[in-house]
């Protein structure tokens, strides 16, 4: 039987030297595992204590990163008092529009068209290459014949 968590005692593991996360209704332990991380340290301490389902789905990690994720469950989350999960603490995210400020493009008038010219090249390399066949094609005529 696992162990199970609520979303509160889940919460209270939220620091570099005691990291928990919930996923998929699983409770990990990723404390060791936080300098390993390939995606950097800052991903997971952002998550630290709370829900990283989404951000571990949108990420679109392999089997291999999924299989090392079940070596690091400690547990579940518990039951809620209505029969489904205890409600996690979901990773904040950006929902209002109070604050976004747009760009402000100066002279957006002035688009002109200017024809891209192509770079001399230097035909140096390929004569010389020529050269030298030439002259080891004759060396090798009147050596051999």
């Amino acid at each position: 039987m696992e162990t199970v968590f609520t979303a509160d005692e889940v919460a209270r593991h939220n620091s570099a030297n005691d990291l928990w996360m919930i996923m998929h209704g699983g409770v990990y332990n990723l404390t060791k595992f936080l300098q390993e991380h390939p995606g950097g340290e800052e991903v997971l301490l952002n998550l630290a204590g709370m829900d990283g389902t989404t951000c571990f789905e949108e990420m679109g990690h392999t089997s291999e990163a999924v299989q090392l994720r079940e070596t690091l469950k400690i547990g579940i989350v518990a039951p809620s008092k209505e029969g489904g999960i205890s409600t996690p603490i979901k990773a904040p995210s950006i929902t209002s529009t109070e604050n976004v400020t747009t760009p402000v493009v100066d002279d957006d008038d002035n688009w002109e068209y200017q024809e891209t010219k192509p770079e001399p090249s230097s035909n140096l390399p390929s004569i010389f290459i020529g050269g030298l066949v030439v002259i080891y094609a004759i060396i090798f005529y009147y050596w051999f014949f």
